[in-house]
């Protein structure tokens, strides 16, 4: 299996997490991507584009040993924790624990695709960024930060997908605010544990897992060219030629 991502480590990737409960750490090939980045300054046009084996050209996109791939993160922790191999399924098979988990997931999932939105939003010149832009975003940002406070001081059972897609969000947080400086005039230095002890206490536990410790503020070592990307996706392709799959 290979699996296309994007090997910032300051944050908790949801995936890197999954792949480690399911005990696939060691059978997948990890292929770094950079859909947004021009090396050096200088454009590289699609050198990091996965459009030939995935439509929305995004990260992450796992491909598996027949050529058929995955994309969008929820299908693809839910595709690797069927096939885990160790460890407690991260999607639990009661009902009542297994919406409980993605519901927490998709809060998370969102809570992280909105401060993404900010980031990009901070992209532009100061005088070009809305500030209606952030007037909207914000209080999502806040209300769903509440929920996980709630979530925490009720507790857990067990870890679950719902879990590490909490830590992803969180992390990402802190990644805007001192990775990218934040240009953000609502709230530049946001501290999510601010006033929510639970969920602090929570993530101080939880960022101890091997699951997390295995990458999470661990520089990537490996091949990150634009060339390997794309020898990986070649591969893709003849896999897919070969098994007849999509």
């Amino acid at each position: 299996m290979k699996l296309f991502y994007s090997p910032f480590h300051t944050f908790i990737h949801k995936i890197l997490v999954t792949v480690h409960e399911a005990g696939q750490w060691d059978d997948i090939t990890f292929v770094p991507t950079y859909p947004f980045k021009n090396r050096d300054g200088e454009d590289q046009g699609d050198a990091y584009s996965l459009a030939a084996i995935a439509p929305l050209d995004k990260v992450p996109t796992l491909t598996l040993d027949n050529g058929r791939v995955v994309y969008a993160s929820q299908a693809i922790a839910e595709c690797l924790d069927s096939m885990r191999t160790s460890g407690t399924p991260l999607f639990p098979q009661d009902p009542e624990k297994r919406w409980d988990a993605i519901t927490r997931l998709a809060l998370g999932d969102t809570m992280f695709e909105t401060t993404v939105m900010l980031v990009m939003e901070g992209w532009n010149p100061e005088e070009k960024q809305r500030i209606e832009f952030f007037e909207w975003i914000w209080p999502k940002i806040i209300r769903g930060a509440d929920k996980l406070e709630a979530y925490c001081k009720r507790g857990f059972d067990d870890f679950d997908i719902g879990q590490a897609s909490m830590l992803h969000a969180i992390s990402y947080m802190d990644f805007r605010v001192n990775f990218y400086d934040a240009k953000d005039p609502l709230y530049p230095t946001f501290n999510v544990f601010e006033d929510r002890p639970n969920l602090e206490a929570w993530w101080k536990d939880n960022i101890q897992r091997p699951s997390v410790l295995q990458h999470y503020n661990v520089d990537f070592e490996g091949d990150d060219s634009a060339a390997f990307l794309q020898k990986n996706v070649a591969e893709v392709l003849e896999l897919q030629k070969e098994h007849g799959t999509l």
